[in-house]
């Protein structure tokens, strides 16, 4: 079936994957896991879990808006962090981009992420339109 790759300029990843997928004619979104990168790949503040996890929710942000949508659309995401001690900060943080409901949520705490600096992932699945 043929798809729409989703790829925000303000969002770039840093392997040859897609930053979100949409089946053409279709309304979910598939989000790649979101890391705290900026624009030009670089991690964000290694060791702040508060600033990792802001730049986090603000690239699903710019993808879900690509994609003509907000995270008001998100119907799922998974958060991974690598110490749950740091789950008060990221709650907090989420509560700024969901200050309403919140989508069905999975919070998995791993050992570490693909870099060791990266403290926190975020993917999800949304329906837009």
């Amino acid at each position: 079936m043929p798809y729409t790759t989703i790829m925000p300029a303000e969002a770039k990843p840093v392997a040859p994957y897609k930053m979100a997928t949409r089946m053409e004619g279709g309304r979910l979104v598939y989000i790649a896991g979101q890391v705290a990168r900026d624009a030009e790949g670089n991690v964000l503040a290694p060791g702040d879990i508060r600033t990792q996890t802001r730049q986090v929710f603000q690239n699903l942000q710019q993808v879900l808006q690509a994609a003509g949508g907000d995270v008001s659309d998100l119907l799922k995401m998974t958060t991974y962090i690598t110490k749950i001690e740091n789950f008060p900060v990221v709650s907090e943080v989420r509560s700024e981009f969901f200050p309403g409901e919140m989508p069905a949520s999975t919070l998995i705490v791993v050992s570490r992420l693909a870099q060791p600096e990266l403290l926190i992932e975020v993917e999800g699945m949304a329906a837009i339109g």
